[in-house]
């Protein structure tokens, strides 16, 4: 089994918002798979559960909000009883530009405080991640600007780039994180950089 943890915050108020894009990736490969989440209380977590070549992969939403994202990791790989290497954390980034996407064997927080939580959770920095880039702020508060929807004009974008995650998901389960981090580290798309 393998495990594709999207952050995020639940609730229709965040849906859109920049911080949700971990949650959007997995929504929709629960979507193109036609399956449906289902709330697990044991892992604290909306689960769906999908396979792939005979792998069987769980989809999951923690519903603890971002900052505690770490309780509902820890839970995961505690009650399927799973390694590292078999799973994967999809979140937000700040620090790629809007459209790009970049997967990582392990890493620090670089200040995200859901990545902040699974590091203080499972205790090492250890964590396979896909960061999916949604630019800095421009100007005002970081905590404001993760928490904004995305605009009318980034849309198309935003789309592009959660298509190709779904995409790398699947490759990552199948492949493992060495194949995905040469193939998707160099692109670039949406024209900026």
């Amino acid at each position: 089994m393998k495990i594709i943890v999207g952050l995020g915050n639940p609730g229709k108020t965040y849906i859109n918002n920049r911080h949700n894009i971990g949650f959007r990736v997995v929504d929709k490969i629960v979507e193109k798979e036609n399956l449906k989440f289902k709330k697990s209380f044991k892992v604290k977590a909306m689960i769906a559960k999908a396979s792939s070549g005979g792998e069987e992969i769980l989809l999951a939403k923690p519903t603890t909000f971002m900052n505690n994202s770490g309780l509902s990791v820890k839970l995961l790989l505690s009650v399927y009883n799973l390694s590292r290497e078999n799973f994967l954390i999809v979140y937000d980034d700040m620090d790629l530009p809007l459209g790009r996407m970049k997967f990582a064997r392990r890493g620090s927080s670089a200040g995200h405080k859901g990545i902040a939580s699974i590091i203080f959770a499972l205790g090492n920095e250890e964590i396979p991640r896909l960061r999916i880039g949604i630019s800095k702020p421009l100007w005002g508060e970081a905590t404001d600007y993760v928490l904004s929807d995305f605009t009318f004009g980034e849309l198309p974008v935003v789309e592009e780039v959660i298509e190709e995650a779904v995409q790398g998901c699947w490759e990552w389960a199948k492949f493992g994180i060495n194949f995905v981090m040469q193939k998707y580290n160099v692109r670039k798309r949406g024209g900026n950089g």
